[in-house]
Formats: structure tokens, C-alpha cells, sequence
């Protein structure tokens, strides 16, 4: 089943959309626009989380308001810290900081994810989530378990982040880019389907995000 994008021109280049039930990866460089894609893909689900990394719940809202996306039912996780961590000490006895986090989060994201029953998920900043793996075993075996546990529950996941660092566990890669000659979009891997390779024209509006098919 095909899972729409609401992107206009995006799911033409993805030959009717994603793939429901499997994870997919959008980077790109900060300000190419893949927050935005994701207010999209979220807005199209009853049931949507957004896990946010990145920009706290407050300003996404406000951005997506800004674009007259309406988000209003849309779940939030905000992982962001909060502004009195700064002035807090913590100390760890036994485990490093990062199996700390690591633990909290995971058990945050899981929580989140049975209570909310999501049909959409959307993760910003997801590039930081490596900072909870020691290395880069890991970090593959966090990412791997986590698509298996969001899979498992019947979601579809798009991921954020300025890397591709999990490029290959994702069953599909979008690239967004912007240069001297404008905004693209290029699709890069899409396991279980063709697709329309690119680059294409991408263009940020006051309505959002809108991708012009190049000969799709």
C-alpha cells in the first residue's frame, strides 16, 4: 500500500508514494527544507507522531503555522533539553552518560509510540540519535531495532537528519539540496519500487513544500 507524501510533484517522482510499513530518509543540508516535507507527510495520517530532536515543539508549531499547515492533531515528543539542564550537574556512577540517555529515550520513543498508536512517524534532527550509541556498531543495532519496533506497530517513518549516516538501513533516501541555481530534490535509493530518478526543481512556498517533476 502506497503511503502519500503530500507534497505536490513528490509523490508523482516516487511513482504514487512511500511504501507503508517502511522507513525512509530525508537529509540534506540545515535549511533545505526537510522539516517541512515532514509537516507534510505527518498532515496526511489521523494518527501522526513527530519526535523532535532538533527545534523544540513551540517553534515547529509556529513554522508550520507560519505555512498554514495544520498540525493541530498531530502528536508531539519533544526531546530537546530543557533550559534547566544547563544549571544541573549530573553524575553517573556506574553507566556513561550516553547509556543514560540512551535508556530514557528509548523508553520515552517506545511509550510514546503504544500510547499514541501512530500511523505516521516523523523524527527531526535525527542525525543527534547517534550521539546515543558508542559507536558505530551500536548506533546500527539502536537504528535497526528501533525501525523493527515502529514497523512493527504498523507505522511508516520518515527520518530528518544533515547526514545519511543510516543510509543504508533506510528502505529509501531523499536528498534535498539547494545551490546558486535553486532548490532540488532527488530520490537515491527506494527499495520495492522504481522511481523517477532526478534531480528535480523544488521550491519552499508560503503553502510549503512543492517539487516541479523533471520529465517524470
Amino acid at each position: 500500500m502506497r503511503v502519500s507524501t503530500n507534497v505536490e510533484g513528490l509523490d508523482q517522482i516516487l511513482r504514487g508514494g512511500l511504501i507503508s510499513g517502511r522507513s525512509y530518509l530525508i537529509h540534506g543540508p540545515c535549511g533545505s527544507g526537510k522539516t517541512t516535507v515532514g509537516f507534510h507527510f505527518l498532515s496526511g495520517a489521523d494518527r501522526a507522531l513527530l519526535v523532535t530532536f532538533g527545534e523544540p515543539e513551540e517553534s515547529l508549531r509556529a513554522d508550520a503555522k507560519a505555512i498554514d499547515l495544520d498540525i493541530g492533531r498531530i502528536a508531539f515528543l519533544d526531546l530537546t533539553p530543557v533550559a534547566a539542564a544547563f544549571g544541573e550537574t549530573q553524575t553517573y556512577d556506574i553507566f556513561s552518560p550516553s547509556e543514560v540517555e540512551r535508556e530514557s529515550v528509548t523508553q520515552r520513543i517506545s511509550a510514546t509510540i503504544e500510547k499514541v498508536r501512530p500511523q505516521r512517524i516523523f523524527v527531526d534532527g535525527f542525525h543527534l540519535f547517534r550521539d546515543l550509541a558508542a559507536d558505530p556498531f551500536h548506533y546500527h543495532r539502536l537504528v535497526q531495532s528501533f525501525f523493527k519496533f515502529a514497523t512493527l506497530h504498523d507505522c511508516t517513518l520518515l527520518l530528518a537528519s544533515d547526514s545519511a549516516d543510516a543510509a543504508a538501513i533506510v528502505d529509501g533516501i531523499i536528498q534535498l539540496d539547494y545551490t546558486r541555481d535553486g532548490r532540488f530534490v532527488r530520490v537515491t535509493k527506494f527499495r520495492g519500487s522504481d522511481f523517477h530518478a532526478g534531480p528535480h526543481p523544488m521550491r519552499l512556498t508560503g503553502a510549503g513544500v512543492q517539487v516541479l517533476p523533471d520529465a517524470a
